[in-house]
């Protein structure tokens, strides 16, 4: 008696010719006009999901009869008339990103990727402005960039268009990176065979290079280190570059430097392996069977540094 008694009621939708549509998704109740006795039936007929909207610059037909179909397979409860047109032409509503705000959202991530860190960065080009549908809301675009070693060179930022929330298009900016490291370098040259001392250094800004550059050596790994090579006047210092002669040996005594925050303290050791300055060693304490992992900071003194 219920179910014959809903199926009286009548649902008539109106068909026209053309129709716009918002979003991603074609409701009915956005193409056609639906009307009824029962509010709440006609909102419930509005709401079919009728299929997808047509990307910017495409459309779609639908057929009368289609929608039928669809409507009796979401609602069979409710008996609907279609009338109007037998088909309908719809076309989305458009809304155009322009490429500077794709650039502002890459800038954004890039000034976060490298908050850290010494580097400026440069468009390559402007990306041309893309067309996506006019959602039931504002759009939203949004870069996303992967950890990566901050180097110098291009980097690729993807941009994504959100429409109500899901990703419509991804738009690729490049982008040109100049990272800096403050580092030691030669104030005097260094002849292939002699020893590098505090003299020969001195600190200065030098741009990264990209990452098949080897990584240029701090100034506490270089002294007392022997050139293998004739070295001149502002070149930086690789690990290809010198021997670092062993310091400690197996079984020296050693002090081991604890630091964690402002507090520091020192106990004996005993190195377990062999290193040169700079080099990461096992070293174990008095009444330990446990090797910490220390750097070598000379001949009688390592560190293992505990952060903040």
């Amino acid at each position: 008696m219920i179910l014959e008694t809903l199926l009286a009621v009548g649902v008539t939708v109106t068909l026209p010719m053309n129709a716009e549509v918002a979003g991603t998704e074609i409701l009915l109740g956005e193409i056609a006009i639906v009307q009824g006795t029962d509010p709440e039936l006609v909102r419930l007929i509005e709401s079919i999901d009728v299929g997808y909207s047509p990307a910017p610059g495409y459309s779609r037909l639908l057929r009368a009869d289609k929608l039928h179909q669809i409507v009796a397979r979401r609602a069979p409860h409710v008996s609907v008339r279609f009338a109007g047109e037998r088909t309908c032409r719809v076309r989305p509503l458009v809304r155009e990103v322009p490429g500077a705000e794709l650039l502002d959202a890459a800038r954004t991530e890039l000034d976060l990727a490298f908050s850290d860190e010494d580097a400026t960065f440069v468009p390559v080009g402007e990306p041309l402005g893309v067309a996506v549908p006019a959602g039931l809301k504002s759009h939203e675009v949004r870069a996303r960039l992967l950890p990566q070693a901050v180097t110098s060179g291009t980097v690729n930022v993807p941009v994504q268009v959100l429409v109500d929330g899901v990703v419509y298009r991804t738009v690729w900016t490049n982008w040109e990176v100049s990272a800096w490291q403050t580092v030691a370098v030669l104030a005097q040259p260094v002849r292939a065979g002699e020893a590098i001392h505090p003299a020969h250094l001195e600190r200065k800004r030098v741009r990264l290079q990209n990452g098949t550059e080897l990584t240029p050596l701090p100034a506490q790994f270089l002294s007392g280190a022997v050139a293998v090579r004739d070295l001149s006047v502002g070149e930086t210092v690789t690990h290809l570059d010198i021997h670092r002669p062993t310091v400690i040996s197996v079984g020296d005594s050693v002090f081991l430097r604890v630091r964690k925050g402002r507090i520091t303290a020192t106990v004996a050791g005993v190195a377990m392996q062999a290193g040169a300055v700079g080099d990461r060693i096992g070293v174990r304490t008095a009444g330990s069977d446990l090797d910490r992992r220390a750097v070598v900071l000379s001949r009688d003194l390592v560190r293992i540094d505990l952060g903040n």
